[in-house]
């Protein structure tokens, strides 16, 4: 009688390697595993590819797979691309860590010390990254805050509030707070417009020149619009409303539906929320906040692309915000999302504001020194939530 010899094997099953298109859909599926909160199932999906999602966020793309051979299962991802930012008024490449998703199953210290050698294999020019962890973020948290044996070192540089803002809140209240702390709130003479071809060469100069106020702003090149680049995916130069006084531009904004490439879709309600979901809806004409779609449906809302003026622009800032509501209900929408650092002086009006609220830690991810010293202190970091 003759058996089979058993299989070798494999010392060690997990192989780390950068992912390529045809793993598309084993991205698609690790950053869609879903989440609960508040009694809501819900998941980030990458619909219909990672890859074209993960256009909006870097010029140069680093996309990373874990792979247990032995099962030929993908388990874990993460991204750490590049992307060309104003950092200290000049522009340089400026790394950003994302997308980090480890399969529950495989969740232990040999995973996360393939993860950190990686990392650090191909983490140069520059050698760290811009990173922001969610509080709600408990996986990304453990994995990159605690000092676990292999990981990059964390450093802090704030908190950060994304708002995706359903309602405006009492004007009057706005104004008072306005008119107590603004030594110039005039808005009067201020012309918005929908964005042309020639505004493009003000547009561009106006990012240079909010650099001066604002570190990280990804360094755009507005002409990419016209050619529908790849990396304004979704957005058309008729989407951003300017702000001009005395013909000098003074603010802008975008309005961007990412829809076609990112989602937020609710897979499950529990019981008690699944009944009352009707009832919840209808009180949001009262209560202003965010309502909650069908089963199955993604949630809907537009983010806001440079969201930009002088950071003591405070009523030209609430201007802008008011403008870009009204812009996204004429869409039938009515919600927007942004982000801004506690450091951002504009961040004193979110408490008149109303909305859903995440708040995070924007920090910096590295083996080697601490790079917040080269930073100017002066500057105030800038988050693009439509590229985060």
């Amino acid at each position: 009688m003759t058996t089979n010899p058993a299989l070798p094997q494999i010392e060690n099953p997990l192989i780390t390697r950068e992912a390529t298109l045809q793993d598309d859909q084993a991205l698609r599926e690790l950053i869609a595993v879903p989440m609960t909160t508040k009694g809501v199932k819900i998941s980030f999906q990458r619909e219909p590819s990672y890859f074209k999602a993960s256009d909006i966020l870097y010029r140069h793309k680093l996309h990373v797979l874990i792979e247990d051979q032995e099962k030929q299962k993908k388990v874990a991802c993460y991204s750490n691309g590049y992307r060309p930012c104003y950092v200290n008024q000049k522009i340089q490449n400026f790394r950003y860590a994302s997308d980090l998703r480890v399969d529950h199953t495989y969740r232990g210290k040999s995973l996360v010390k393939a993860l950190g050698a990686h990392v650090k294999q191909t983490m140069y020019a520059p050698n760290f990254s811009q990173i922001i962890i969610f509080n709600d973020n408990y996986a990304a948290r453990a994995a990159m805050q605690t000092g676990k044996t292999g990981m990059p070192d964390y450093y802090d540089e704030g908190l950060i509030e994304t708002l995706t803002l359903t309602d405006l809140g009492s004007k009057r209240k706005v104004v008072n707070f306005l008119n107590r702390t603004v030594q110039n709130n005039n808005i009067k003479d201020i012309q918005p417009c929908i964005a042309q071809p020639e505004h493009i060469p003000a547009m561009n100069n106006f990012i240079a020149e909010m650099a001066q106020h604002y570190n990280f702003i990804p360094a755009y090149q507005f002409e990419e619009l016209l050619q529908e680049h790849h990396y304004f995916s979704g957005l058309n130069l008729s989407d951003f409303i300017l702000y001009f006084q005395n013909q000098k531009l003074v603010g802008m904004f975008g309005l961007w539906d990412q829809h076609q490439i990112k989602q937020t879709k609710i897979l499950h309600y529990s019981p008690v929320i699944g009944v009352l979901r009707p009832f919840y809806n209808l009180s949001t004409l009262i209560t202003k906040s965010m309502p909650l779609p069908k089963l199955g449906d993604s949630m809907k809302y537009h983010v806001l692309h440079s969201l930009l003026c002088h950071p003591e622009s405070l009523a030209l800032h609430h201007l802008m915000l008011e403008d870009a509501y009204t812009m996204s209900k004429k869409r039938d929408v009515g919600v927007v999302s942004f982000t801004l650092s506690h450091k951002d002086p504009r961040y004193q009006l979110n408490q008149f504001y109303k909305g859903e609220r995440l708040t995070g830690m924007h920090g910096f991810i590295s083996f080697e020194v601490d790079p917040r010293p080269n930073f100017d202190k002066n500057l105030i970091p800038y988050l693009e939530v439509g590229r985060i």
